[in-house]
């Protein structure tokens, strides 16, 4: 019986360990381009979100404890304000220089690799479509119209949560934002960088009394279809549910 140890996970972890007698940088690629730290799309229809809704919340101590996925939801719609406050508690920038800017959720040598896409299917005032999240003027883009909740769905292996909540978040990574200084090591921090931003979101939505669950199982290139990007220098890494918490 072959180890576990042969398995591509474990090859790729003993692959990228570090190690003092050796080079950080073991690889024969050269130098990397280092890629435009903001996507955008500058010709899609674009909706501005508003301000983030900074509301009172139980201590931080009971929103930790209260935390649980949460598949079941119900038919009402979360707010535009709601939607912009979760996306500000996943994302949204926190500090803001000439030369950097930094965000509220971490990332390795804030580079920032992670890109946030959407599928609205239940949200007062902003119309159903797959959308991208413009971080940097704070804007949703419209990639394309209508509920694509059903066609998620079955790219997700049929998980039902998918497509019944007000809003499916989809994290790609651009992978050479990291690449380019971590070289084979980047898709460690990457998977960090998405963890460190679902959890932020569990956090907010459970805080504002909603119901979120993060999802890693899915057809890769049908939601790269979906996206429409290439799958190769961009491709999803990520999902979440989020929709109003059903009691049962």
């Amino acid at each position: 019986m072959k180890s576990y140890q042969e398995g591509i996970a474990y090859q790729y972890l003993k692959q990228t360990k570090y190690d003092r007698s050796l080079s950080l940088k073991r690889d024969d690629l050269g130098p990397l381009p280092r890629p435009p730290a903001y996507k955008n799309y500058p010709e899609a229809p674009r909706t501005a979100l508003p301000k983030p809704a900074f509301e009172k919340t139980e201590s931080l101590w009971n929103i930790l404890n209260q935390r649980r996925s949460r598949r079941r939801y119900t038919s009402k719609p979360i707010s535009a304000e709601t939607l912009a406050s979760l996306l500000w508690a996943t994302q949204g920038i926190t500090l803001s220089r000439p030369e950097y800017q930094l965000r509220a959720a971490p990332s390795a040598g804030a580079l920032y690799p992670v890109e946030t896409y959407l599928s609205i299917h239940n949200v007062s005032d902003i119309r159903q479509g797959i959308y991208h999240f413009n971080v940097l003027d704070f804007a949703l883009e419209e990639i394309a119209q209508g509920n694509l909740g059903e066609e998620l769905t079955r790219s997700a292996l049929d998980q039902a949560m998918v497509g019944s909540g007000a809003v499916l978040f989809v994290w790609t990574a651009i992978v050479l934002r990291a690449m380019w200084k971590y070289r084979n090591r980047c898709m460690r921090y990457i998977f960090m960088d998405a963890g460190h931003i679902a959890e932020n979101l569990q956090l907010a939505a459970t805080a504002m009394g909603l119901g979120c669950c993060p999802i890693g199982a899915f057809y890769d290139e049908e939601i790269n279809k979906i996206l429409k990007i290439d799958g190769e220098e961009e491709t999803v890494i990520y999902l979440a549910a989020v929709g109003s918490r059903s009691s049962r």
